[in-house]
């Protein structure tokens, strides 16, 4: 430390003489049924070609399948009728117990190409829940087949699903009952030949069932008295009877990769075989005699209801990948019945096209078109995604034609044998096409723009807030394709190769309108005095306006994963003027202009809301993300420092010092916990750092600490850098406070001294009294009564002390002054004390430690601070002052 560091001490002289030493020291959406592709320009539904199984009749013969509304396949018909008719002259055949069932298959033109990618997104309905999986019963397939019969190809009711083949006991009941009982080949043959199906199965057929085995038909004479036979299906193939449920094409022996990976007899999902469940799906080969085998073998004890009707066999199907599936019950975040679901399909042939990959995700949009992501085990709307690899050689293709139909099949149940039903007991199986094995593979995104914030929210934001009065765009970009990255060799066409998206019309609803969001309107630049409320953008820039002539009013209860409240949401549609393709027009965007509005006293989440682009060969969706908007605060937020001035060390090990402000609302408001504050720190107006924390309590204020120390800054030399020993010192720092509404605080300055890393201080007592003396006493020395003390404390500073008389000493009442004079006495000097510094003590060591060494220890009766008499003095007090001062050793 480069000056001095004084101290005076005050001298005090009385009658007797005193000497005294003085110093100083913080979805939205209604539900509606789903849009459908229109269906006459791509399926057909044909009259079945019927094949009898060697051991009987197959009474499985109708195709009940109808379209609805253009745009919906209906793939059954109610629970069904007995039926009557003729097998010859002397027999009638007797059907009951069959259910109904159907079978929609693509036309030729619209085939599904092996040896390509391809996909299709559907909506099917299984029906309401009423506590009966028979009422729901059967379930659907969407099936691959490259069968001779092509749409005239059908599979079995019931159990059957359309697709796989009939387990058939045939019974004679002539004379004595004797039962020709099923086996896989005859299974086999009934089925749909050279195909793989994607089993979506809403009933267990089991064994163990008051269904099981089922009558379905029986031959009697013309009056209908005798019976002559009886036709049996086992109702069984999705059976897990111990000791073979879940048992594996290995363990019955069979030839390897006659069946799909992970394959099981009956149902077996993650290792465990599926006793309850309200659904399953999975995959199977429904042509392949390996598919069926027997639960219980022969020698095994088979139950009561079988052996009564003499029916011994008990066919199981091998299902790959099964997983369970809420398909009659599913419930959506309200508790509600799930009516529609939406799966996507598709198939990626491997390069040298010797087998393909089968996938689906089901459940992967709700019903208003929201993107799914819950693939958790809690109940309500879960997603199922699997996929299997399917050897080429299934469907038997051959000479490079890797065209196969594609369809879907259904059946209903009938409540039971023999059980009287009305048509409102079996719930029917409902298809809708959204895209095509060949329609292009658009994509559709979407994102909102807060342009006041200058900050864009999509799903994936952690930041998705607003405030009420914000200017908010919703945008959406929808393109003909993914980029895809395929080779130029390879055998694959890329998405981008597909067909145009032909003739769409957007469908968007605007979530919240008029309560939380309202249309902006600004000036068209494509026609003059126009007013709109958004465009649509094409890839070569030209716009189609949205006006408010495009707007109209839907109303109805909105549901959401948070909440559920009543809405009037409007929907804005519009036709495209121009196609998506893969060259001239790839990606189009849609913008819609709104702004904020949230006049509640707490903030408004605003759900997510569908948005449809309806094509002529291809339907997607997408939601506009969830945001909140905050509600406005029409108040200030109030900051006070509590403490002002602070002193660091210079290049100290660990430098922290703590800024305490209290923060408050004007007009008063409460803290509320967990809010997040942002603090901008501002230092010497060249050093700005920004810093967050949490409100803690949820009291009117709010204290907070700011850390000062070398944690936020770059390093610990831009720490001292910017809190310089020289320049800027000392220091200003301002700070401000930003709360979660945007609130800034007022400003508060704070000062911080850098002094050298380094101590120097000398301390005294306040007074050093002499012993008293008489008057005309002629004692030349008058010693200290008391000693005191000076003391000296340093760090990493050599040092010298120096004293001298600021004030001789001097009579109370009449200033005038004793005769003689102050001296330092120790035993290196002698020496009087007048107005000039005078070196008392010097120590040429640098201590890395505080070391105190107090200098009046060594003060004896005859040495340190003497006061020498050199005449007589006259009777009173004496008082004088000593000025102690402490320097650098190195200044003289």
């Amino acid at each position: 430390m480069k000056g001095l560091n004084r101290i005076s001490t005050r001298l005090i002289l009385v009658a007797f003489f005193v000497l005294l030493t003085n110093f100083f020291t913080p979805l939205t959406n209604v539900k509606a049924e789903p849009v459908g592709l229109p269906l006459d320009d791509y399926m057909v539904i044909d009259t079945p070609t019927i094949i009898n199984p060697p051991n009987g009749s197959n009474r499985f013969r109708t195709n009940s399948a109808t379209i609805q509304n253009t745009d919906t396949i209906k793939l059954t018909k109610g629970p069904g009728n007995d039926e009557k008719s003729s097998k010859n002259n002397i027999l009638n055949y007797h059907d009951t117990n069959l259910g109904t069932y159907g079978a929609i298959w693509s036309k030729s033109s619209f085939l599904w190409d092996l040896s390509q990618k391809q996909s299709i997104s559907v909506w099917l309905s299984f029906g309401e829940y009423n506590n009966s999986s028979l009422s729901n019963g059967e379930g659907i397939t969407f099936t691959l087949q490259n069968d001779s019969r092509k749409t005239k190809a059908m599979g079995t009711g019931l159990q059957g699903l359309g697709a796989y083949g009939l387990d058939l006991t045939n019974v004679d009941t002539t004379l004595i009952p004797t039962p020709t009982p099923a086996t896989q080949d005859t299974t086999a043959t009934t089925a749909i030949k050279n195909s793989v199906a994607l089993e979506f199965d809403t009933n267990l057929n089991k064994v163990i069932n008051t269904a099981s085995p089922t009558e379905i038909s029986s031959e009697k004479d013309l009056l209908g008295i005798k019976s002559y036979a009886k036709y049996y299906t086992s109702h069984s193939f999705d059976s897990s009877i111990p000791p073979h449920s879940g048992e594996t094409p290995n363990d019955k022996n069979y030839p390897e990769n006659v069946l799909l990976p992970n394959s099981f007899l009956g149902i077996k999902a993650n290792g465990t075989t599926m006793d309850n469940t309200t659904g399953h799906i999975a995959f199977a080969l429904p042509g392949s005699k390996y598919s069926y085998s027997n639960i219980i073998l022969s020698g095994e004890t088979l139950p009561d209801e079988y052996n009564n009707n003499r029916v011994s066999s008990t066919l199981g199907l091998f299902h790959a990948n099964a997983q369970p599936a809420d398909l009659i019950d599913d419930l959506d975040y309200f508790g509600n019945g799930v009516k529609w679901h939406h799966v996507t399909i598709t198939w990626e042939p491997d390069e040298n096209l010797l087998a393909g990959t089968l996938e689906y995700s089901f459940n992967d949009k709700d019903e208003n078109g929201i993107t799914n992501t819950n693939s958790s085990n809690n109940k309500y709307f879960k997603r199922v995604d699997s996929s299997v690899k399917v050897p080429m050689s299934t469907f038997d293709v051959h000479n490079g034609d890797y065209n196969v139909y594609w369809g879907f099949t259904g059946a209903n149940s009938t409540l039971g044998q023999n059980t009287k039903t009305t048509d409102d007991d079996v719930f029917d199986k409902y298809v809708k096409l959204e895209t095509l094995p060949d329609s292009p593979n658009p994509i559709a995104n979407s994102s909102i723009t807060d342009n006041t914030l200058n900050k864009t929210i999509t799903d994936q934001s952690t930041d998705n807030n607003v405030n009420s009065g914000d200017s908010v765009d919703l945008n959406y970009e929808i393109k003909h394709a993914e980029d895809n990255n395929k080779t130029s060799d390879s055998k694959i066409l890329p998405d981008s190769q597909k067909p145009s998206w032909k003739d769409i019309v957007a469908a968007i609803q605007i979530p919240d309108m008029e309560t939380y969001l309202d249309f902006r309107q600004e000036d068209s630049p494509n026609t003059p005095g126009q007013k709109r409320i958004g465009y649509i953008e094409y890839q070569d820039g030209t716009q189609d306006d949205l006006l408010i002539s495009d707007v109209s009013l839907t109303s109805g209860q909105a549901e959401s994963t948070s909440t559920r409240v009543d809405i009037n949401s409007r929907l804005v549609t519009k036709k495209l003027s121009k196609d998506l393709d893969n060259a001239d027009n790839k990606i189009t965007n849609v913008k819609i202009f709104g702004t904020a509005i949230n006049k509640d006293l707490k903030d408004h989440l605003v759900q997510k809301a569908p948005a449809y682009f309806n094509g002529s060969n291809a339907i997607i969706s997408t939601s506009s993300p969830e945001f909140n908007i905050r509600y406005e605060k029409n108040w200030s937020l109030m900051a006070k420092g509590l403490e002002e001035n602070y002193t660091l060390r210079f290049q100290q090990e660990n430098p922290n010092i703590t800024l305490p402000i209290e923060l408050s609302y004007n007009p008063e408001q409460k803290f509320v916990p967990g809010d997040e504050l942002i603090v901008d720190i501002n230092i010497d107006n060249e050093k700005k750092i920004e810093s967050k924390i949490n409100v803690t309590g949820n009291d009117t204020t709010e204290k907070i600490e700011i850390p000062i120390n070398e944690t936020i800054f770059d390093s610990a030399s831009d720490f001292w850098n910017t809190f310089s020993l020289e320049k800027n010192n000392p220091h200003r720092i301002e700070i401000t406070v930003t709360d979660k509404d945007s609130k800034v605080s007022n400003n508060v300055q704070f000062f911080v001294e850098v002094i050298p890393d380094k101590t120097l201080r000398v301390d005294a007592s306040k007074s050093i009294s002499f012993k008293n003396i008489n008057y005309s006493s002629k004692a030349d020395y008058i010693h200290r009564q008391d000693d005191g003390y000076v003391k000296v404390t340093s760090r990493n500073n050599p040092w010298q002390l120096r004293t001298r008389v600021v004030k001789p000493l001097t009579k109370s009442n009449d200033n005038e002054q004793f005769v003689g004079s102050l001296l330092y006495i120790d035993d290196d000097q002698r020496s009087a004390l007048d107005d000039s510094p005078t070196l008392i003590e010097e120590d040429n060591h640098s201590y890395s430690e505080e070391t105190v060494k107090t200098i009046s220890d060594t003060w004896k009766d005859d040495t340190g601070v003497i006061l020498k008499q050199t005449g007589l003095n006259e009777a009173g007090q004496y008082v004088g002052t000593l000025e102690w001062s402490l320097a650098d050793a190195d200044i003289n």
